[in-house]
């Protein structure tokens, strides 16, 4: 028992000298976009001099067809992005690219398989494939996860290190739309969140070999499609700990990342509506946690704040505001400059005072629909509608102030990604790489 105490201790230490050392993107010469949203999730890119002005013509590096559909996010480490796709309905790929040119290092073809959905083909199939979570990535190894459940890792020349099928391993995912969630990498740990009518679980494994370190059952008392989850987990970096962050059914709760012990819960987020559920993922900073309430048809889901550093039941004592009856369905929001930015499918946006909830400004962005998460850096917040059209505003104005509106070709359900002063932006068929003019 000594020997395993010291082995966990001697193991904490390790891990906090990680996030101590590695864990933060700013540690690189241009910040690493190594999973969904960036490397914890935030959404926020320390760079400078990120691009305003693009178009099909101007403040393009390059642009490629992919070979393959999807709407998982590209992300960016070192030389190479990666992205997934799904080729003639069935079979499923990771894709390397060289971030510099755009040409395709490799295509590898990890298995066969569709999306697992309990709902009519009609409501996700224009929508998503297999391919629509997004992969983690490192320097030397990325690792893809898919709706059918096949997760995987691959080394830098595109070979299998390991690989499992979590839907075997559990059971098959019964959920309305599809799984969607996308893992996160921190650093020895790969993370996945499995939240749907069927048993919902979070599972922390060891990206060198694939095995299990810890996997807790996730179950809250929601009904209907609220026991549903569509969102990613952020890792939450505040008062000298970090925790990974889960939200659906519900419910938003948080995990010691080396043990998987529930640290805080908090309820406040069920909508009285047949279809609500939590897709958007959680908003954080240092401070305060941002939540959505699903918000299917508009005007009934709600914004919720949390204070950080709780323990236990949250839901009262940690709350700071809601805002009602505003907000995003589809589209995670994001804290940047301590305020909140938000936008609902409908291109209806809010700028919130982050402490308050106090409203500065609410206009319309652009034409929805709007299924992109937000991302933010260099003083901009960028808004990509599905049509391709990114509008991008001036963060710190006290009124919507649109710097530009770039318009690009395809259909984009994928949240850019931005690395080396440059965004990428990915649409179903289409990868593309702005750096502005």
């Amino acid at each position: 028992m000594e020997q395993m105490m010291n082995r966990r201790a001697c193991q904490h230490w390790t891990f906090t000298c990680f996030f101590l050392f590695f864990g933060l993107p700013h540690t690189l010469a241009y910040d690493s976009w190594a999973g969904w949203r960036g490397n914890a999730g935030t959404g926020v890119s320390s760079e400078k001099n990120l691009p305003v002005l693009w178009s099909e013509k101007e403040g393009l590096v390059w642009s490629i067809e992919l070979p393959g559909r999807g709407n998982s996010s590209p992300v960016v480490v070192d030389d190479r992005l990666f992205v997934t796709a799904q080729k003639d309905g069935l079979s499923l790929w990771v894709i390397s690219v060289d971030r510099a040119n755009g040409d395709i290092i490799f295509e590898k073809n990890i298995g066969e398989g569709e999306v697992q959905t309990t709902g009519p083909r009609n409501l996700w199939a224009h929508r998503h494939n297999a391919a629509t979570p997004s992969p983690a990535a490192e320097d030397g190894f990325v690792y893809a996860f898919f709706g059918t459940g096949h997760l995987v890792c691959l080394d830098r020349q595109g070979n299998i290190s390991w690989k499992r099928n979590l839907a075997e391993e559990y059971g098959d995912y019964n959920i309305t739309f599809g799984m969607a969630s996308s893992p996160r990498l921190w650093g020895d740990y790969l993370y996945v969140a499995a939240i749907h009518k069927g048993p919902s679980y979070v599972l922390a494994i060891d990206k060198k070999t694939g095995e299990n370190l810890w996997k807790m059952k996730r179950e809250y008392s929601a009904v209907r499609d609220g026991l549903d989850g569509y969102s990613t987990p952020i890792v939450l970096q505040a008062n000298g700990t970090t925790e990974l962050l889960v939200s659906g059914a519900d419910h938003i709760d948080a995990y010691d990342l080396l043990t998987g012990k529930r640290r805080w819960v908090s309820g406040g987020l069920r909508i009285d509506h047949q279809y609500g559920r939590l897709i958007s993922s959680p908003a954080v900073s240092e401070e305060v946690i941002v939540c959505c309430s699903g918000n299917p048809g508009g005007g009934v889901g709600r914004t919720i704040a949390l204070r950080t550093g709780g323990q236990g039941d949250v839901t009262k004592s940690h709350r700071l505001w809601s805002y009602k009856p505003f907000s995003s369905d589809a589209p995670t929001p994001i804290i940047y400059q301590g305020r909140v930015f938000i936008v609902r499918d409908d291109g209806v946006g809010s700028c919130l005072e982050l402490k308050s909830g106090e409203r500065i400004w609410r206009e319309r962005i652009a034409e929805g629909p709007f299924r992109a998460a937000l991302v933010a850096g260099d003083g901009k917040v960028y808004f990509l509608n599905r049509g391709g059209l990114c509008t991008v505003l001036d963060a710190a104005a006290d009124e919507k102030k649109v710097l530009a509106q770039n318009q690009l070709d395809g259909d984009f359900f994928a949240t850019p990604a931005i690395g080396d002063k440059t965004i990428y932006l990915r649409a179903h068929r289409k990868l593309y790489a702005v750096s502005g003019k």
